[in-house]
């Protein structure tokens, strides 16, 4: 296999116990150490925390919930050496600043609206924003809605206006992330396949935001259409790619698979999560 440009990875991590990917899910603080080191183990530059789901059928929880599972849980890696970053994904503004006052690197922002308060702490923190495409209120909303455009024209009038007002508030690290995970619940499988792969094979349209790409390689049930769908990510050059398989990601990109047991993996790993703050905090 021919090696690529390895991407960096944000490695999933969820405190919502209603997620659908048990394998991603840690709720008690062992499980949640165990989790994030076996993620830096694998590769992970970044560790990705979330505790909402955004399921269809998950059930809806507040702000305060969400923080109630979050804030103790960065905390707790905060406080460990994992040589991997921690971003919050939420689409609470007041969560994002909550955790961002209490040492997160960045914010997977996934709301609709961009708010000041959020871009005016991401600026004095210096932390790195991952602008989602959310053409809803946010997933929560989506379920009432309707379906709403999700092109790579829509994604480009959505994120261009985002991008440059981060930037003129201040926010230097901004990576733009089409959402291939935006899948409205009354989409079929067949045109929902469609969406995300138009996506993946017009990524140079987007470049023409001038900012580095997140893509999401999508979980598929299936294990051979989960392999394709990461394989079209990878191919396609994404900067960044979240994932809750890394060692998936790593074999398609060609690089050698580290040894998940071997704890001097995480110390070779806190030279790569710099270079690849780097890359993506220097833009």
């Amino acid at each position: 296999m021919t090696a690529l440009v390895a991407p960096s990875i944000l490695g999933v991590l969820n405190v919502s116990p209603e997620s659908r990917v048990e394998e991603s899910v840690a709720i008690t603080p062992e499980a949640i150490r165990e989790r994030a080191a076996r993620l830096v183990r694998a590769g992970a530059d970044w560790i990705d925390l979330g505790g909402r789901s955004i399921t269809s059928d998950a059930p809806m929880i507040d702000d305060e919930a969400e923080q109630a599972r979050l804030l103790p849980a960065l905390a707790l890696l905060k406080n460990e050496t994992m040589g991997a970053r921690v971003s919050i994904d939420t689409w609470s503004d007041t969560t994002a600043c909550a955790a961002l006052e209490r040492g997160a690197d960045g914010i997977n922002f996934t709301a609709g609206a961009l708010p000041s308060r959020l871009l005016d702490t991401l600026a004095a923190r210096r932390a790195t924003l991952f602008l989602t495409f959310m053409p809803y209120e946010n997933a929560y909303a989506m379920r009432a809605a309707a379906p709403a455009e999700v092109g790579i024209q829509a994604i480009l009038d959505h994120l261009g206006p985002k991008v440059e007002i981060a930037r003129g508030a201040g926010v230097e690290a901004v990576v733009i992330d089409p959402n291939l995970g935006i899948l409205h619940p009354e989409i079929d499988d067949h045109r929902k396949i469609h969406q995300q792969l138009e996506i993946v094979w017009n990524l140079d349209r987007l470049r023409e935001l001038d900012r580095p790409i997140l893509l999401y390689a999508a979980r598929k049930p299936e294990p051979l259409a989960r392999i394709m769908m990461a394989s079209a990510i990878v191919h396609a050059g994404a900067d960044y790619v979240r994932t809750h398989t890394l060692e998936m990601i790593l074999r398609l990109t060609g690089m050698r698979l580290p040894a998940v047991e071997d704890d001097s993996i995480v110390a070779k790993s806190k030279g790569r999560a710099g270079a690849a703050h780097g890359r993506g905090g220097g833009i």
